[in-house]
């Protein structure tokens, strides 16, 4: 293939990115944490709390 520059950086590019290996998933939870069953618990490397779980639904209008 010819390139259009003598830049290096342009022969970089062109490479496919290198693949990461994927993260070790995230051990489950404990029946006894409030995270137990949440769906966004794979999200993030830990608990955020507040969680949505805890906050009520306003009644509608």
């Amino acid at each position: 293939m010819k390139y259009f520059t003598n830049n290096p950086l342009e022969r970089q590019m062109m490479r496919p990115p290198t693949y990461r290996p994927k993260p070790d998933p995230v051990p489950p939870v404990p029946q006894s944490h409030p995270c137990y069953g949440c769906k966004r618990r794979n999200e993030s490397a830990s608990c955020v709390l507040p969680c949505y779980r805890g906050v009520e639904r306003l009644p509608p209008r």
